[in-house]
């Protein structure tokens, strides 16, 4: 079997991704504890994150997005779909409208200021 180029993977994509830093806290499989991760792209339909704790796929995790201005972080749930060197891959499983319409800011944002887009 071939291997899949990096354009290809881009091509299967239903959504739009921006490359972005954003510091975020993870909690795995309804646990309470937070881990910090690192958000390296993100669009309507998941993100790329770093983070040192190890994971495997399909395991669900809750991310809290602290943003300013929010007294309470922005929680979105999703499954892990993917590990590799660049991070581990996520996919939004429940997210609320305000949710979606706050990513959709960002991304909306990113590119105004000219963030490149993977």
């Amino acid at each position: 079997m071939a291997a899949v180029s990096r354009n290809a993977a881009r091509e299967r994509r239903k959504h739009e991704r921006v490359e972005t830093v954003m510091a975020v806290h993870i909690r795995v499989d309804g646990q309470t504890h937070r881990h910090p991760a690192q958000i390296v792209n993100i669009g309507a339909g998941g993100v790329l994150m770093k983070t040192s704790l190890k994971m495997e796929a399909n395991e669900s995790l809750a991310i809290d997005l602290d943003l300013e201005g929010e007294r309470e972080p922005i929680c979105v749930y999703g499954t892990v779909v993917r590990a590799d060197p660049r991070g581990y891959g996520v996919s939004f499983v429940r997210i609320t409208p305000i949710t979606a319409d706050l990513i959709a800011y960002l991304i909306r944002k990113s590119q105004r200021e000219g963030v490149p887009q993977s």
